[in-house]
């Protein structure tokens, strides 16, 4: 059944993401989806697969869900085709609204922290210096709006996700402490 293949949620939406930025484009989902696994581990109640995979095919697409009733009927209709019930479909829409700042459920965390992994080490660092330099940033200005509003905001959801996380902070601060040394 469509509704247990993650191809399927993948590739619906990946013409969604082409006029997204580096950061937040289809490559970022697919890097998601490929941290699930890991992630789920640990969790329990086993993750239901399809709402995982519903959740991080859909993630970066949320703001463009509450902002056209076109698109999110377009989303419902897609759900509904691969077998999913209104119910289910409406209560999959909720829990991708909150996934970011409120998860509640076992998939919800497994998507938050397999969105958040990318904030730390050095995949963070190069997209907020990517970012920083973009805005015309200096070294220092990026560095210092890491590490305060960045490095210790986010808090880890699923027991995985909490020791990369922990190690990736480590090495985070070990490369600012070197870095802010050398400027």
């Amino acid at each position: 059944m469509e509704r247990y293949s993650v191809y399927a949620y993948l590739q619906f939406v990946e013409p969604f993401y082409e006029d997204k930025d580096p950061a937040h484009n289809f490559r970022h989902i697919q890097r998601i989806v490929d941290r699930l696994n890991l992630l789920s581990s640990e969790m329990s109640p086993q993750p239901s697969q399809d709402m995982l995979y519903f959740l991080a095919s859909f993630h970066g697409l949320t703001k463009k869900m509450s902002s056209s009733a076109e698109f999110a009927d377009t989303v419902k209709e897609f759900l509904l085709h691969v077998g999913w019930s209104e119910e289910e479909s409406a209560d999959g829409i909720e829990r991708l609204h909150r996934h970011l700042q409120s998860p509640l459920t076992v998939e919800e965390k497994i998507v938050h922290d397999a969105n958040y992994v990318e904030l730390l080490g050095a995949f963070g660092i190069a997209k907020a210096f990517t970012k920083g330099g973009s805005e015309g940033q200096s070294y220092e200005e990026t560095a210092n709006i890491f590490e305060n509003q960045f490095l210790d905001a986010v808090k880890f959801q699923t027991p995985v996700g909490e020791r990369i996380a922990s190690e990736k902070r480590a090495y985070t601060k070990d490369f600012f402490a070197r870095l802010r040394a050398e400027l």
